[in-house]
């Protein structure tokens, strides 16, 4: 890739995180929204998971990509963007740009928002099998008595010389400041999630968590 071609590329990413990122969720709604930047490779033939992106292979003018069917041409920079219902309640947008073409793969970057309708969070393993997979950065401040999004571990507040004391957990309940908080259980029944956070600070209100979220859906 030639120099002025990182550099553009590095700038479209830099612009896409700057306007998605890791956005602070709300308390209270029936939709969870994951949403960052992530890097997604996929070989010829294959779909970007969860899209219409389909990669189809090289050729002498760049990479050659069906979205929905149709084909186009994609050089290093340009986008793909697809949005649209990866199965019953939950939605998928993606907006990348291409960083490298070869024969054997397609390798892009951007923003990806998975949008998840009426959870109902369920402690149970994740299935790694799922074909939709996407781990995104997240950010919660979770009110006293309140759970973190997609789980059943809630904060029940602060307790002198021993931490943030949360419920829903196994074992020893309470977190120091940047100890981390796992969680593992099912969205929906077609998907899961697997949370690793850790505690940024806490009081009597409220604690703050930060780290990333793996979503995995089955179509």
């Amino acid at each position: 890739m030639k120099r002025q071609g990182i550099l553009w590329v590095l700038l479209l990413l830099l612009a896409s995180s700057l306007i998605g990122g890791c956005a602070l969720s709300k308390e209270g709604t029936d939709v969870l929204t994951y949403s960052g930047v992530t890097e997604v490779s996929v070989a010829p033939g294959e779909f970007v998971p969860g899209t219409r992106i389909q990669y189809v292979g090289q050729d002498e003018q760049g990479a050659r990509v069906l979205i929905d069917g149709q084909e186009l041409i994609r050089k290093l920079g340009d986008s793909l963007i697809w949005e649209g219902k990866v199965t019953d309640g939950v939605d998928l947008k993606v907006k990348l740009r291409v960083l490298h073409i070869a024969e054997k793969r397609l390798v892009t970057s951007g923003l990806v928002t998975l949008r998840v309708h009426h959870p109902n969070p369920q402690p149970a393993a994740v299935d790694e099998s799922r074909p939709v997979r996407y781990t995104l950065p997240v950010t919660y401040k979770v009110s006293k008595g309140k759970c973190i999004p997609g789980t059943l571990v809630c904060y029940e507040g602060p307790e002198e010389g021993k931490g943030a004391r949360l419920s829903g957990v196994e074992g020893y309940p309470y977190r120091a400041l940047g100890d981390s908080i796992l969680w593992q259980g099912t969205l929906l029944p077609n998907a899961d999630l697997s949370l690793n956070v850790r505690v940024l600070f806490y009081n009597d209100s409220f604690l703050q968590v930060l780290g990333t979220a793996t979503v995995g859906v089955t179509p």
